[in-house]
Order: C-alpha cells, then sequence, then structure tokens
C-alpha cells in the first residue's frame, strides 16, 4: 500500500476510536439524545470523501456524493431492522441489518445508480418513515444518563474495536469506483461500534434509544456530502472540507435543539 493510503487508515482508526468512544461516554452521562446525535456526526464519510478527493481528485470525490443521500436512507432503514430484530436477539438483529443495508447497497452500485435528485428524495422519504416507525408503531423511548465506572480497559477496548470498524469501512473504498467508495464512505461503521457499545453496557432498551436517536442526528452526514458536492469543486479540497464542516455541525446543533424539546 501506498504511504498516503497507509496515513488514511491512520487517520480513520484514530477519529472513529476517538468519535465512538465520545458519542458512547455523552450518551451515558447525559442520555441518548446526545449520543445518538454524536453517533450521527460525519466521520467516516468525511475522512473517505476527502481521502478520495486528496488521492484521485475533487471530480472522483464529487461524483462518489451522487449515491451518499439514498445510501443514507437505507442507513435509517438499517437502524429499523436492528431495533425490530432486537427484541428477538441480539446477533440477529446487527445480521440483519447488515444483510439488508448490503442488499439495497450493492443493488444500487450493480445498476449503476446515477440520480442525484432521486437520491435526494428518497433519502427524505426513507428517513421520515424510519423515524415514524421508531417514534409511533415501535415507540421506542429516549433514556436518561447511566452511571458506569469508567476504567482503563474499557475505554481502550471501545477505542480499538470502534477504530477497527471505522478503518474497515475506509479500506473498503479502495476496491473501485466512485459509486463504490460513495457507498462505503455511508457505510453505518459508527452505527455498528456504537449498537456493539451500547447494547453489551447497558441492554436492548439504551442501545435501540441511542439508535433511535441517530436516525435524526445523522441528517447532518447527508447534509456533509451535499455541501461537498457543490463545494469541493468552486473552492478546493480544504475550504471545501472546511464549509462542509461547519454547515453540517451546524445542523447539528439545531437537530440537538429539537430532540431535546421533544417529550418522549
Amino acid at each position: 500500500m501506498d504511504n498516503i493510503f497507509l496515513l488514511k487508515l491512520a487517520l480513520s482508526f484514530i477519529v472513529g476510536s476517538l468519535w465512538i468512544t465520545m458519542g458512547t461516554v455523552l450518551a451515558e452521562r447525559y442520555g441518548t439524545k446526545i449520543g445518538g446525535l454524536v453517533a450521527g456526526l460525519p466521520s467516516t464519510i468525511l475522512i473517505s470523501l476527502f481521502f478520495i478527493a486528496w488521492t484521485q481528485s475533487t471530480d472522483v470525490a464529487v461524483e462518489a456524493t451522487m449515491i451518499v443521500p439514498i445510501i443514507g436512507g437505507i442507513n435509517c432503514l438499517f437502524i429499523v431492522t436492528y431495533i425490530v430484530l432486537l427484541n428477538i436477539n441480539f446477533w440477529l438483529a446487527l445480521s440483519g441489518a447488515l444483510l439488508i443495508w448490503s442488499f439495497l447497497s450493492y443493488g444500487l452500485v450493480f445498476i449503476t445508480f446515477n440520480s442525484f435528485l432521486f437520491s435526494l428524495i428518497a433519502y427524505i422519504f426513507l428517513v421520515l418513515i424510519s423515524y415514524h416507525l421508531v417514534e409511533r408503531k415501535l415507540k421506542v423511548k429516549s433514556e436518561p444518563r447511566k452511571q458506569i465506572r469508567y476504567t482503563s480497559s474499557i475505554m481502550v477496548f471501545r477505542g480499538l474495536f470502534s477504530g477497527f470498524i471505522i478503518m474497515l469501512a475506509v479500506v473498503m473504498t479502495k476496491i473501485g469506483g466512485p459509486l463504490l467508495g460513495g457507498m462505503f464512505a455511508m457505510f453505518p461503521a459508527m452505527f455498528i461500534g456504537t449498537l456493539f457499545i451500547t447494547y453489551f453496557s447497558h441492554g436492548a432498551s439504551f442501545s435501540a434509544a441511542v439508535m433511535k436517536a441517530s436516525i435524526l442526528g445523522a441528517i447532518s452526514v447527508v447534509i456533509y456530502g451535499i455541501v461537498v458536492r457543490y463545494t469541493y469543486l468552486p473552492f478546493g479540497l480544504w475550504v471545501g472540507t472546511i464549509i462542509s464542516i461547519m454547515i453540517s455541525f451546524g445542523s447539528s446543533f439545531f437537530i440537538h435543539r429539537f430532540l431535546t424539546k421533544k417529550t418522549l
């Protein structure tokens, strides 16, 4: 592997470790709404699109954003599937969610999906349907903070596991093509790391509550991809990334205000 790609892997591991660990700690200390919001912030997509642009070109990175919104919608279905099957068994829930994600996502790559407008419309539809299902039908309730004694072994495990999940997603973007790169830029790595940690630390209801909040929290991820699409070419890689981060994280602030005002 070339040095740039090794740097990409190292950064993805570090960012993934810190990000998921921070999200789960915040969920435990301040409740599932905050944890779900942090889990939904752009991480894999930020690293993936940045390095696609850096190692190939901004044109390739912009092309990769074609599939970002609709994969974001499929990520919502990933969460719904996980919550539904979690009542039966954790491993069934995880494998079922990954099966749904893989089937639908690879299907889009197989047909060479190429409509950004349809991608955006599909995302809006899927996020609304998914949140309605977990809120009104499945009646997943938010939970308060959890008391936990943080040991070095707990924090090291969370960091290593989370970093590995994110790094795996970044490796997959090297397989080939902007469409496949965009697909794996949206791989639910943060969700997988978060649901593992929350489930085995605090159980099914807490894990489901964090993932429910992540449906809305992850809107900022799709916003990041959309802003990249319209800033990388006119402003360049560095300025485009900074603008995208600012707008994406700004949207997270309003999402947080919406979540905290809801009485669940």
